[in-house]
């Protein structure tokens, strides 16, 4: 089934395009799952999963992030912002999510997040309706939810909107985040491959050598098969970092045409600038208060909760000991509860096991039921 593509024209004259599942039929209590696409890839890679939401009561809409295909590109000032860590790129990207999920409510009609003081009901496909929207990025796309976390003193995001937005929003989930997007620094003995610092990569080769690295599949010697996890003790080398790419890579199943509709280049730039150290300390400013900050956690969508989704064969930049930090600090994090940790051998798996993927993204939305 084709999903054509539907654009928001939002204040301030910013367009923001998307494809939409549609509702389950004859269901009032399904969530609607937002999906973030990261770095260099578009919305197009997730479109798999828009074939498997409906049997999950779920409704699933994948957004093309600012800068990407058919939404609007970043002004010459906002680049500047982004490259200076001007917070107001971030608030002004946290508010255009928010205006995004408020008009596509209020135009679609879809049921309102039910509080969870008792267990969700089981609807008449055996699964579970909460109604509400989770909203979930995966790598880079989830830049835009610890910033959105993180905007309770954003005055860009009206009290009026938060008003609105407060009786829907029920889970934020970061698929398989890059240290970047928690301004986590790496440390200094670091050796892993990083691809936009190779000098051999020529302009023109980028998106094919990116492509290839981001999505191969690594084994990592820190793994334990006990566990089935990363070891939590491993140090930023213990993984297997240095290759610029596996034998096993999830795009080279890709055709031309789906290169075409699925990656982009122009956005790198931008991409890349997100690593600088000044707009570093400013996603860990952010990060701090999203995640660390009591009075954002208890007074900022205080019912919402935050998972994680990590795969055991990613590369080195979406563990990179994050996942280590965050979990060490677990007992800081006050409104949003417990952060969930459910680790699979994933990698692209919103690609190359799409049905394992959104039941995933079921069972982390569902665990929040039953606590």
């Amino acid at each position: 089934m084709t999903h054509p593509i539907q654009t928001y024209s939002l204040s301030g004259g910013i367009e923001l395009s998307f494809t939409d599942s549609g509702p389950p039929l004859d269901s009032s209590d399904y969530t609607t799952i937002v999906l973030l696409h990261g770095g260099v890839f578009n919305a197009y890679g997730f479109h798999k999963v828009h074939g498997y939401a409906h049997n999950l009561n779920l409704r699933t809409v994948l957004l093309h992030r600012r800068d990407y295909a058919g939404s609007t590109p970043y002004s010459r000032s906002e680049t500047q912002e982004l490259r200076q860590g001007n917070v107001i790129f971030w608030e002004r990207l946290s508010a255009q999510l928010g205006e995004f999920l408020q008009m596509f409510v209020q135009r679609e009609g879809i049921p309102k997040l039910v509080v969870r003081q008792k267990p969700a009901q089981l609807n008449g496909l055996g699964n579970m309706g909460s109604g509400g929207v989770a909203i979930l990025g995966w790598s880079g796309g989830c830049l835009p939810i610890v910033s959105f976390l993180g905007a309770i003193r954003n005055r860009m995001i009206s009290e009026e909107l938060y008003n609105f937005l407060v009786d829907y929003i029920g889970d934020c989930i970061l698929y398989d985040p890059s240290y970047h997007c928690f301004g986590y620094p790496l440390p200094p003995e670091n050796r892993n491959y990083i691809p936009w610092e190779d000098t051999t990569i020529s302009s023109e080769e980028f998106l094919h050598a990116f492509s290839q690295w981001v999505s191969s599949y690594y084994d990592h010697p820190c793994y334990d098969p006990v566990s089935r996890s990363l070891l939590t003790t491993a140090s930023i080398n213990d993984y297997d970092g240095q290759r610029h790419k596996s034998d096993e890579i999830s795009v080279s199943s890709w055709t031309d045409v789906e290169i075409v509709q699925g990656t982009e280049e122009r956005p790198s730039k931008n991409e890349i600038s997100t690593f600088l150290p000044e707009v570093q300390k400013t996603l860990r400013a952010l990060t701090e208060q999203a995640l660390f900050d009591q009075d954002c956690t208890k007074t900022w969508f205080p019912d919402l909760e935050v998972s994680h989704i990590g795969g055991t064969r990613t590369n080195w930049m979406s563990e990179a000991k994050v996942r280590t930090w965050i979990q060490g600090r677990d007992r800081e994090v006050v409104g949003y509860g417990s952060l969930t940790w459910m680790e699979r051998i994933i990698l692209w798996a919103h690609w190359d096991r799409p049905a394992e993927f959104l039941q995933l993204v079921a069972e982390c939305i569902r665990s929040h039921w039953s606590n």
